[in-house]
């Protein structure tokens, strides 16, 4: 048996106790979810002459790595998969409120 989670359907993810809006991007209809599952890195220099500083599963590191972007700030939060501590989803029959405008990100 399996505890199949569509990645397309998380809408909230809890990071060390703090539940984060994951935003979505497009229309109502077509949302898609920031939400994915990938390699663990750490780069330098990123573009065409992008170094790899730490591989994933290297040093006892999980290799495989979550991103989205935070519904409230904007901003990306990246990090192993094993630091998340639950997701929730919804069905994709139920309206959830859930699609906010995105914005170029700003430092500082």
């Amino acid at each position: 048996m399996s505890l199949a989670i569509d990645i397309d359907e998380v809408v909230k993810v809890n990071i060390s106790g703090t539940w984060h809006d994951v935003a979505y991007y497009g229309e109502d209809d077509e949302a898609n979810s920031s939400f994915f599952l990938d390699s663990y890195e750490f780069i330098s220099n990123p573009g065409f002459d992008q170094n790899l500083e730490h591989g994933g599963g290297q040093g006892g590191i999980c290799a495989t790595g979550f991103t989205f972007i935070d519904a409230e700030t904007n901003l990306t939060i990246s990090g192993p998969l094993t630091s998340i501590i639950a997701v929730m989803t919804a069905d994709p029959e139920v309206y959830v409120p859930r699609v906010t405008p995105l914005e170029k990100q700003k430092v500082g």
